[in-house]
């Protein structure tokens, strides 16, 4: 086997459970070595401490975690803070080992670390922290092996019937959808244009990916102090944020029907070492921001601003197969390797 590829986590763990759902994945992936993990979005003294919380216990305090930016560098939805980050993990007891927050700034250590060696970074959250790395040093993008976002939406048709519904009844298009190039559409323009190799792992399709009940039941069979954390903060977003829509709507319901979550952010990881699961194809972008959204759309048979691989197809059953048998296995080690397991 290759050896892994060294690998940046960039994170607004906390709000979604799916960027907790992610990091086990990367956790629990020999593709991969996670090298640091970077926070973004809001409170992000709050998130540290649920990553470096969640590394301890994964058995992996090794992994230092680096705070970015709460803000957004223009115009954009952050900070999104819903107030139940946290919970579910942080309150639990646990007296274990847990990864050191650092003091150097995300963006810093990006920079930094990219200048001693080459890694694939993933942006799971708002791209702010990576926007601010590029503009500080447009050659920070050359020195990345490659960059993977969960984000962007190039084939809105893509979208369920359902959800182009609800899009005709807000009276906006997908893009509103997308969090993370809503929250911070400049820097999301800014990677686009960067130059950087990158994956578009994009919200049409993600939306469409359950973690069904079932699937959390595996996970909280487990029954270890990890696994507990990781059902419980699942269940507390099932409970109160999965279904939140912003307007009354009386429509045919968009989110899957069997579902706890959506696994968004753990596709965008996955896309690293993709299965059947999942298509991607090389395509010809173009990039704007207009109505405070970013936009990304096929350029076609054109030349476009950059030439990216793009998400076009998932296999939801597949992927959540997929994804349950790698973490559970993972999550099962890590509970008997534990002092506290």
């Amino acid at each position: 086997m290759a050896h892994p590829i060294p690998l940046v986590v960039d994170t607004d763990t906390g709000t979604d459970v799916d960027d907790a759902l992610a990091l086990m994945l990367a956790l629990a992936s020999p593709e991969v070595d996670v090298i640091g993990v970077t926070i973004v979005d809001g409170d992000v003294d709050l998130r540290a401490r649920m990553v470096a919380r969640l590394l301890g216990m994964a058995g992996r305090p090794d992994i230092p975690v680096f705070k970015g930016l709460g803000a957004p560098i223009g115009p954009g939805r952050m900070p999104t803070m819903r107030g139940h980050e946290g919970r579910g993990l942080l309150e639990m007891p646990y007296d274990g080992p847990e990864a050191v927050i650092q003091e150097m700034p995300a963006v810093d250590w990006l920079l930094e670390e990219s200048r001693r060696r080459a890694f694939h970074l993933a942006a799971i959250g708002p791209y702010t922290n990576v926007a601010a790395a590029v503009q500080r040093e447009p050659s920070f993008a050359q020195r990345l092996l490659h960059l993977t976002v969960m984000g962007g939406m190039v084939h809105e048709q893509n979208f369920s019937t359902e959800w182009r519904q609800f899009f005709a009844h807000l009276g906006k298009g997908g893009a509103w959808i997308d969090h993370n190039t809503a929250s911070d559409p400049d820097a999301a323009l800014v990677i686009a244009r960067s130059g950087v190799p990158t994956t578009w792992v994009t919200a049409e399709l993600t939306f469409h990916l359950p973690l069904t009940p079932a699937g959390l039941a595996r996970i909280r069979e487990i029954e270890s102090p990890l696994s507990d954390v990781i059902a419980g903060m699942t269940q507390i977003w099932n409970d109160e944020w999965f279904r939140w829509l912003p307007v009354e709507y009386d429509g045919p319901w968009p989110f899957p029907a069997d579902a706890v979550a959506c696994l968004h952010d753990p596709l965008a990881l996955a896309s690293m070492f993709a299965g059947d699961w999942l298509d991607l194809r090389r395509e010809e972008l173009r990039f704007e921001v207009s109505d405070d959204l970013f936009h990304t759309c096929s350029a076609g048979e054109a030349k476009g601003e950059a030439s990216a691989l793009v998400s076009v197809s998932a296999d939801p059953t597949a992927f959540e197969a997929f994804y349950l048998d790698r973490v559970v296995r993972f999550l099962r080690d890590a509970s008997a390797q534990s002092p506290t397991g």
